[in-house]
């Protein structure tokens, strides 16, 4: 293995060999240094630019939730008995009021067997059907499921629409217990053990216990059945869930749940108050400790400030024409301001005509405002994104030039190194020649 020259820097000049190439790579490393500054600088906004484009979407996503009625509407249904029934309103569900008696509960079939005096009593062999609605299934009772608790499993593992369990009654008294597991007169459960046919041990026995039935329930005078307990499709928009038979009916009381709607819009304001405080504080200029923002200047951010500001500044038609009507105007900050008090008279006078200042397909809030932040970040055509891409891109190219002018710099030290070491061997021999000369001279006979 060969070992690296040995240079021994200055011996023979005297001077620092090693401290003046350092110090020329140093003043040939000042581009390189400029252009890391002007990485660093370009880094830092593109982290800018992300975090724009983060808090973007996030005020899209809390626009979007108010530019339909489907989403702006947040409706709630209330009882007045909760033990006979409970409501859950959705967005399309109308305002008003119902009156709903529950004649009888869906319920879902029940078979037992006859009574075994232990789970590991045998019965006979061969193929049970279990039929739920119009579906059959075939369970095979053979030697080795024969007793009760095999029965049981194998009834399990059939894949039928229905649960085997094993109840004990009293002491040595076991009956095998069949439940459907879909309610309604549809999911009814019939056993046929008319295939079990071989060995002489009894029969299961199986018989109704609990027959099954649907629900039936009389819905502002009109009498309807279903099969489940949980109703969805009688009162567009309203599910009910069924507990128990009514004495007498039972009042449902379907409103616009005025405080999860006052939350949705806040919660819109606060999305482009973020923006806004965001920009701001990107592109301001400290005039006490003389620094600019980082953004100051862009003209991309100034651009979607503009944007922005416009687009929650439309006027539709209606009752109320403008985001102000409502209680939401714009400080001296461009931030929004909501006026609780305000909102609250508009929705109680006309949610509908608060909701369209919102999502008026012209000139509403949350339609313009996706309107801009789509033409901000779209993946395509997104001037921000633009921005994006442009600055990685930049970035990239400086990387690869710093990534050039380092190597070019390698090569220009090995170069300082190789000629100062000549130079240091050229030294060291006219020295060496110097030596001898003098020496020669010292032999010389002197002349009297």
């Amino acid at each position: 293995m060969s070992l690296p020259p040995i240079t021994f820097g200055g011996l023979a000049t005297g001077l620092n060999t090693s401290d003046m190439i350092d110090a020329l790579v140093k003043v040939e490393h000042r581009p390189i240094d400029l252009l890391q500054r002007q990485q660093n600088d370009l880094s830092n906004k593109l982290s800018l630019f992300n975090q724009l484009s983060s808090l973007l979407g996030s005020l899209r996503s809390a626009a979007e939730t108010l530019s339909t009625s489907a989403g702006f509407f947040v409706n709630q249904a209330t009882t007045s008995d909760d033990s006979v029934l409970t409501a859950t309103a959705g967005s399309n569900a109308s305002t008003g009021s119902h009156s709903i008696s529950v004649t009888s509960l869906a319920r879902a079939t029940t078979q037992a067997s006859a009574t075994f005096a232990a789970t590991t009593a045998t019965v006979r062999q061969g193929t049970l059907a279990i039929t739920v609605g119009s579906t059959t299934t075939n369970v095979t009772i053979n030697a080795g499921n024969n007793t009760l608790e095999g029965m049981k499993d194998a009834i399990n593992a059939s894949g039928a629409a229905v649960t085997a369990s094993i109840v004990q009654v009293a002491a040595n008294s076991y009956r095998l217990v069949v439940n459907g597991k879909n309610t309604g007169t549809a999911n009814a459960v019939t056993i046929d053990e008319s295939g079990l046919t071989i060995g002489a041990d009894p029969l299961p026995g199986f018989g109704v216990t609990q027959p099954e039935s649907d629900a039936v329930v009389v819905v502002d005078g009109i009498s309807v059945a279903r099969s489940t307990n949980v109703i969805s499709d009688v009162i567009t928009g309203v599910t009910l869930e069924l507990k128990n038979q009514s004495a007498s009916p039972v009042q449902v009381a379907i409103s616009n749940d005025t405080a999860a709607i006052k939350k949705q819009i806040n919660d819109f304001v606060s999305a482009y108050n973020s923006v806004v405080s965001f920009i701001h504080d990107e592109t301001k200029y400290d005039s006490d400790n003389k620094i600019a923002g980082a953004l100051i200047g862009d003209s991309t951010v100034q651009t979607a400030q503009r944007m922005l500001r416009s687009a929650v500044g439309g006027v539709v038609s209606g009752t109320f024409v403008t985001l102000r009507d409502i209680g939401i105007t714009m400080q001296d900050d461009d931030k929004l301001s909501v006026n609780d008090a305000t909102l609250d008279a508009a929705l109680a006078k006309d949610a509908a005509g608060v909701s369209n200042v919102f999502l008026d397909a012209t000139n509403g809030a949350a339609k313009q405002i996706m309107a801009s932040v789509d033409n901000l970040t779209s993946a395509s055509t997104g001037l921000l994104t633009a921005k994006i891409n442009g600055t990685q891109s930049s970035i990239d190219d400086l990387s690869d030039s710093m990534d050039a002018k380092e190597t070019s710099l390698e090569k220009f030290q090995e170069e300082l190194t190789r000629k100062f070491a000549v130079l240091e061997a050229l030294v060291s021999q006219l020295k060496s020649q110097g030596q001898y000369l003098t020496q020669q001279l010292a032999n010389l006979p002197k002349i009297s």
